[in-house]
């Protein structure tokens, strides 16, 4: 489709403070083809999103200050945010106190599991995550019972490291079809240094309570 601009067009075209989305409704045409046509015409319009450097079209914007740093942003009329950037809002305690309170109950049910769960996963690699996510949960409501001494957690290898073991062993749980819950409680779970956890690994025979 070929175009024959006026003097006022190309003005239109030209100008940083028009839109791609301006002049495509204007004249009916595709992005790419306003994109040739400033080009063509040699048109200087900024491009990117230069840190401190607005958009054309956001010279006679909403600048709010930023309720942590005070800083001058650009604050769209739908947007809801008092923050220049996520340092801001996650240095500020209101924000990170309502993160805390949010209720996410919902993420323990069976259904929201399910949205998530891929097919073609192993029954075996779905039980042993549901029983390691379980057993963080438990170890940090219970971490003075677990590790009164805190000892430090660690890989294999570390001077002086220990791991989280279960006493009854996860694969026995999966193998016997105990539920995860039961595997996660705080008497089945201890401290142990990552040498004698590792041995106790090797020997892959069942535990006994």
């Amino acid at each position: 489709m070929s175009y024959q601009h006026s003097e006022s067009d190309i003005l239109f075209i030209c100008d940083p403070n028009n839109t791609i989305d301006n002049i495509v409704e204007k004249f009916g045409c595709g992005q790419a083809t306003v994109s040739r046509w400033r080009k063509r015409y040699n048109a200087d319009i900024p491009t990117g999103c230069r840190k401190g450097v607005k958009k054309p079209w956001q010279k006679n914007g909403n600048d709010v200050k930023c309720k942590i740093c005070d800083k001058l942003f650009y604050k769209t009329k739908s947007s809801e945010s008092i923050y220049c950037c996520r340092s801001c809002m996650y240095s500020d305690t209101d924000f990170i106190e309502k993160l805390r309170n949010v209720d996410r109950s919902y993420m323990q049910t069976e259904e929201f599991r399910n949205k998530f769960r891929k097919e073609n996963t192993e029954e075996w690699v779905r039980y042993k995550n549901r029983v390691y996510k379980l057993t963080e949960k438990v170890y940090n409501e219970h971490i003075d019972i677990i590790n009164p001494n805190r000892h430090p957690r660690t890989i294999a290898g570390v001077d002086g490291g220990w791991q989280l073991d279960h006493i009854i062993e996860v694969r026995y749980g999966f193998d016997n079809q105990i539920p995860p819950e039961i595997l996660c409680e705080v008497s089945n779970l201890r401290m142990l240094p990552w040498k004698k956890n590792l041995e106790r690994n090797r020997k892959k025979t069942p535990s006994k309570v």
